[in-house]
């Protein structure tokens, strides 16, 4: 894996903590909220805001808590956030919500940051993107800050119509399981497994409609809360197939509007493995003077999706399209590298312009824009 462990995101999250001003939102005594940051200060090539999504909640044992339809009408804005207040289903009572889907809510695909919730009661639960990159996730870097030591969680991309190579329409996720609590970034850093191979805990949709139902842990899952700790009491319950249940769908009523979830089978897509779809269609570069953002992270990784990178401190640009590094030109680098000032690759000094070290020729870019953070 590159990049982070296991371990030092969760210890990230421990230092960053769940309570910070501003992060979550506020209590509404009469329904849960669910607030969706998006990734990104900047308009690039597709910024990382993107269409409202839908949200759909859900109880301990996989009833229905509420639900909210997303919106191609309504987008949130690149680097905002947006709070939405999801209203109780009807005759539920007002149950404590622990699994939700969040499916993209039109074409424009979105970017997450963090998915936040607060319940009637003010119980707050907070899922980090870093958590669904480590999984396969299609990502990118966020610009997104929170803490003190200015922790940046990586984004994820959801998208209905799975354009610019990205494979998934949605999410569902298990909200209880990802305390930030240093036993449990310990046992997830000896099994990642226990995060990423267990359906109900945490999942990647590549089809995934509003009306999807998530599956859920029957009996539930039993948590070690000595001291705290929201570890896993038996690892194995976590894999057992047979305890993942899906729950009952509500038979529609006469005159109910039902919406019917085609598979987008026509559109163009990514290759997960291969990391070579990784920039299709963005033109945007992004330069980030930010230590956190690694040029070569995203190089090496075959599920990141975005535009070309620029990391500053690593002098490093990233070919997003053909998942290549090359240096960022200085005093010592002069050829075959990347031009911050001009937002161009310049040629080799070899023939026909080709890297005298590594005989490859430098790609021609042309940018729509240059989006500098930092």
């Amino acid at each position: 894996m590159a990049g982070l462990a296991v371990l030092d995101i969760v210890a990230s999250l421990v230092g960053v903590g769940l309570m910070i001003p501003g992060l979550l939102p506020a209590k509404d005594a009469n329904a849960p909220v669910v607030r969706i940051q998006a990734g990104s200060p900047s308009d690039i090539t597709h910024d990382l805001g993107g269409d409202l999504p839908g949200i759909r909640l859900f109880d301990v044992w996989g009833r229905l808590v509420g639900e909210k339809k997303g919106s191609k009408k309504k987008e949130i804005k690149t680097s905002s956030f947006w709070d939405i207040t999801v209203p109780f289903a009807d005759g539920v009572g007002n149950p404590p919500s622990e699994y939700i889907s969040v499916v993209n809510g039109g074409d424009d695909a979105l970017c997450i940051a963090y998915i936040a919730l607060t319940q009637p009661d003010d119980t707050k639960k907070v899922f980090y993107g870093d958590f669904a990159k480590e999984c396969g996730a299609d990502w990118y870097h966020s610009w997104f800050k929170t803490g003190d030591d200015d922790y940046q969680p990586a984004c994820f991309w959801i998208d209905k119509n799975r354009s610019y190579g990205l494979r998934y329409q949605g999410i569902g996720l298990h909200f209880n399981d990802f305390a930030p609590t240093e036993e449990r970034a310990k046992q997830l850093n000896e099994n990642r497994d226990l995060m990423c191979k267990s359906k109900p805990r945490l999942h990647m949709y590549e089809e995934m409609g509003y009306e999807t139902y998530i599956p859920f842990f029957n009996p539930p899952l039993e948590l070690e809360t000595k001291d705290g700790a929201m570890t896993d009491k038996d690892p194995g319950a976590v894999f057992d197939e047979s305890r993942w249940a899906m729950p009952e769908k509500p038979k529609p009523q006469e005159n109910d509007e039902v919406e019917i979830h085609f598979p987008n089978r026509f559109v163009r897509r990514g290759d997960g493995n291969s990391g070579i779809s990784g920039s299709t269609n963005f033109t945007a570069v992004v330069i980030s003077t930010s230590p956190r953002h690694s040029a070569k992270e995203l190089c090496e990784s075959p599920t990141s999706r975005g535009d070309d990178f620029v990391s500053s401190t690593e002098n490093l640009f990233c070919d997003m399209e053909l998942k290549k590094l090359w240096p960022v030109c200085d005093s010592q680098t002069t050829s075959a590298c990347f031009d911050t000032t001009t937002s161009t690759m310049r040629p080799g000094k070899g023939l026909r312009g080709r890297d005298s070290r590594s005989g490859m020729v430098p790609p021609a870019k042309s940018y729509t824009k240059t989006v500098r953070w930092g």
